[in-house]
C-alpha cells in the first residue's frame, strides 16, 4: 500500500470471500448476491431484495467502469446482518456482523 492510501476496517468475522471481474458473464452485484447467498447457507432467491440495502444499478455502475479496476476504491453495505465489502479490483468480502472481533483491515486475511 502507498504512502497516504486509506486503510479501512472491520470488526466482524468474515465468512466468505469471492472476486467479480469488470467484464466478467456476471455483474458485480450477481457475484455479491451469490457471496451472501453462501454465507447465509440459502439459496439467492431467498434473500431480501437487494434495493433494500443498496442501489443495484449505482453499484454496477461504480465497479463496473474502467476506472474502477484499483484496490483503493472500497464500497461497505450491509445486508440484514451481513457486512459486505466490495474493492474495485473484484474482490468482495462477506463478514457476519453478529461475530464481533478486534478491528482488522477489510482485506487483510483470507476468510475461513
Amino acid at each position: 500500500m502507498g504512502s497516504g492510501a486509506m486503510t479501512v476496517y472491520r470488526g466482524c468475522t468474515p465468512v466468505v470471500d469471492a472476486q467479480y471481474e469488470a467484464d466478467g458473464e456476471q455483474t458485480p452485484v450477481a457475484e455479491i448476491i451469490d457471496a451472501v447467498a453462501t454465507a447465509a447457507d440459502v439459496e439467492p432467491v431467498e434473500l431480501p431484495p437487494l434495493y433494500e440495502f443498496i442501489d443495484a444499478d449505482s453499484l454496477n455502475n461504480l465497479f463496473q467502469h474502467k476506472g474502477a479496476a484499483d484496490s483503493e476504491t472500497i464500497l461497505g453495505f450491509r445486508i440484514d446482518h451481513w457486512n459486505v465489502f466490495v474493492r474495485g479490483d473484484g474482490r468482495i468480502r462477506v463478514c457476519d456482523g453478529t461475530q464481533p472481533t478486534d478491528p482488522q483491515p477489510v482485506f487483510g486475511s483470507p476468510a475461513p
